[in-house]
């Protein structure tokens, strides 16, 4: 408003700028937002981090949900962009140079390093912490833990399906492919040590369920060995070496640094 307003006017502005919030108000809900959106970008990375609101989902790996991460990261780097580092407060100004550092080394993950079209060892990770992560740690009762398994376990055959839709082969580098046959059957390891041991333990309605999920987790797991094996490893070529370039950038995410391997 326009300092010509009058002096109703002028109150009603100095009414909504002490309403308006402040920049370490702003960082503040910026980061709560962040956090709290953890969640539904991927499922899996929150387990690990401590939020258990989506324990019983697995992470959605296709090229929608590439678009929908793309989207929710550009809109933080906009809002955070739009604060003023040097009026935050000491402490927040260190949490938001990290939140930048995580917002960047995001979208490069996504739309530049693209790990996600030529890295089987992307989705066999992701498979498997989806699992262990729910039961190497004893943060709720078991049968809780167990039967948000059996969900996950559930939606592997379309993570899997997303996966292979989502690898481009020519772009395979064939030592990643290789290793990808050998580790790809480790879920099924997995649930051989973690969860076939509880299943006396637990009532008959819930071991049904987890029998039937691990059943149709192992014939997934075959699914998957079979593509790995018979279509993606003959097709796989791909350079490993990702380049000098790419290789500081993603370094520099890494360690929250301009270094780069020359001068470390």
């Amino acid at each position: 408003m326009k300092k010509s307003l009058a002096i109703a006017g002028l109150a009603i502005v100095h009414a909504v700028a002490a309403a308006a919030p402040g920049p370490d108000e702003s960082f503040s809900q910026l980061a709560a937002r962040y956090l709290d959106e953890v969640s539904v970008h991927s499922p899996v990375a929150a387990t690990a981090l401590g939020d258990h609101r989506a324990d019983s989902r697995l992470d959605e790996v296709d090229a929608a949900a590439r678009e929908r991460v793309r989207k929710a990261f550009r809109e933080y780097r906009e809002t955070l962009a739009a604060i003023k580092r040097s009026d935050l407060s000491r402490a927040n100004q260190v949490d938001a140079a990290i939140l930048h550092n995580e917002i960047e080394s995001t979208l490069f993950e996504l739309d530049t390093l693209e790990e996600w079209a030529w890295n089987p060892l992307y989705y066999v990770r992701l498979s498997g912490n989806a699992i262990y992560g729910l039961l190497s740690r004893d943060f709720a009762p078991l049968e809780e833990r167990l039967d948000n398994a059996a969900s996950r376990l559930e939606q592997l055959p379309r993570f899997f399906a997303q996966a292979r839709d989502s690898l481009q082969p020519e772009r395979v580098p064939k030592i990643h492919a290789e290793t990808a046959i050998q580790q790809n059957r480790g879920l099924v390891t997995i649930m051989d040590s973690l969860i076939v041991p509880q299943l006396q333990a637990l009532p008959p309605d819930t071991a049904k369920r987890l029998e039937a999920a691990m059943t149709s987790a192992r014939e997934a797991v075959a699914e998957q060995q079979a593509w790995l094996e018979e279509e993606l490893l003959p097709r796989a070529n791909g350079d490993f070496r990702i380049g000098a370039e790419l290789y500081d950038r993603k370094l520099a995410f890494a360690l929250n640094s301009s270094l780069s391997r020359r001068e470390i």
